[in-house]
């Protein structure tokens, strides 16, 4: 029996009956949580239409790619112990091999030059007087101790030939599946939103989906497991494959400075960095002057900031996965041009529709990406972090 009301009627009167103002959109949070898809997926395209080809993708034949890397030979060398002006023996241990007779080496800590004579074992080399006519005790050769060049007599024979070994680098493709379903009763309800809910939910899933690749490739390690009736394969990311070239306590800028000194030492003169906000504002702090901001629309859509630094331009991006007590704090530099987006031959992203089980009353799809990070030259890439690592 309906509830009896005294004096004036309120909006509190009206019950069921009363129509409430429902927005007709579903407010979603944190939509560009993948800036680093967003650039791989998208370079090479063009910002207004989207059309044009990705530069940053490429098929991949097989679900383990591989590349091929190589260095040019070593120069820099380490010196320890002492060297005499007169000549004698230079220790440089483990890298003989690098060296051979009538090579020049410039040891560094004392500016000396001298020509090497023979090749005793793989830790010590023989020189001969210091070119420079040097005199007196015998000092330090603790340091970089540089070949930079050879000197040969007239009429000599050929040097020995010297090359570096090629090596073989891999990743596989991971496979990621998302899917999403509804019932058919679901699915024909009409509710307050104008989108209907399975696209919604299609929509959201689909943000959800390229979430799990980007931090795959940033925290990914690879892997491969055969127990199974079928192999399954773990993508290598970022953190996992550059983790030799991180560097903690980058706290001020003079430090920051140097570690983009070591960032910039190989590759490019135009990297990427994507930041936690801790990072950004550390940044900010001190370079507020030094900041630019890069146009969205040519810019994948995402917030680009850029820092020319004395040894190279830093396109910064704060990255929304980089949080928490440990990442919160990190950043990565890295050289876009060596990073590629590898997909097997088709299996790049795709709706699946339709995937629910013969005879169910619904409707399931799915989202299914086989995919991997190609990251070449792991010195052109390089981690940060305030504080600890």
């Amino acid at each position: 029996m309906p509830a009896s009301a005294t004096g004036i009627r309120g909006s509190g009167n009206l019950g069921a009956a009363r129509k409430y103002d429902v927005s007709d959109v579903v407010s979603l949070l944190d939509v560009n949580r993948y800036p680093l898809m967003a650039i791989l997926t998208n370079a090479g395209k063009d910002p207004a239409t989207g059309e044009g080809e990705a530069l940053k993708k490429k098929e991949s034949t097989d679900p383990e790619f591989k590349w091929f890397e190589d260095e040019f030979g070593k120069r820099q060398l380490t010196g320890s112990g002492t060297v005499d002006p007169d000549g004698g023996n230079l220790v440089i241990t483990g890298q003989s091999q690098y060296l051979q007779v009538g090579d020049i080496i410039l040891v560094s800590a004392q500016k000396w030059i001298f020509q090497v004579t023979a090749i005793v074992d793989g830790d010590t080399v023989t020189v001969g007087a210091e070119l420079g006519g040097a005199t007196g005790a015998a000092a330090s050769a603790v340091g970089d101790v540089w070949l930079i060049g050879n000197a040969n007599e007239e009429g000599a024979g050929l040097r020995d030939i010297k090359s570096t070994t090629i090596a073989e680098v891999s990743n596989y493709c991971q496979i990621f599946r998302t899917p999403v379903g509804i019932t058919e009763t679901a699915k024909n309800t009409q509710g307050w939103v104008k989108e209907n809910d399975f696209d919604y939910q299609r929509r959201k899933k689909g943000i959800e989906h390229y979430v799990d690749i980007e931090r795959t490739f940033i925290f990914g390690k690879k892997g491969l497991i055969t127990s199974g009736t079928h192999p399954k394969r773990f993508t290598n990311g970022i953190l996992g494959r550059i983790a030799t070239y991180a560097t903690a306590n980058v706290d001020t800028e003079s430090e920051f400075d140097a570690w983009l000194e070591s960032l910039f030492a190989h590759g490019n003169t135009e990297k990427y960095l994507f930041a936690s906000a801790a990072v950004v504002s550390m940044i900010n702090g001190w370079a507020k002057g030094k900041l630019q901001v890069v146009n969205p629309t040519k810019a994948y859509g995402l917030r680009i900031v850029t820092y020319d630094s004395p040894h190279g331009t830093l396109h910064i991006i704060k990255h929304p996965l980089l949080i928490g007590s440990t990442y919160g704090n990190y950043a990565v530099g890295l050289d876009m041009e060596a990073l590629t987006y590898r997909h097997l031959t088709n299996r790049d992203t795709k709706l699946l529709t339709n995937r629910q089980n013969p005879g169910e009353d619904s409707q399931v799809d799915e989202y299914l990406t086989e995919c991997g990070l190609q990251m070449e030259q792991e010195k052109r890439h390089a981690i940060m972090s305030i504080g600890a690592l």
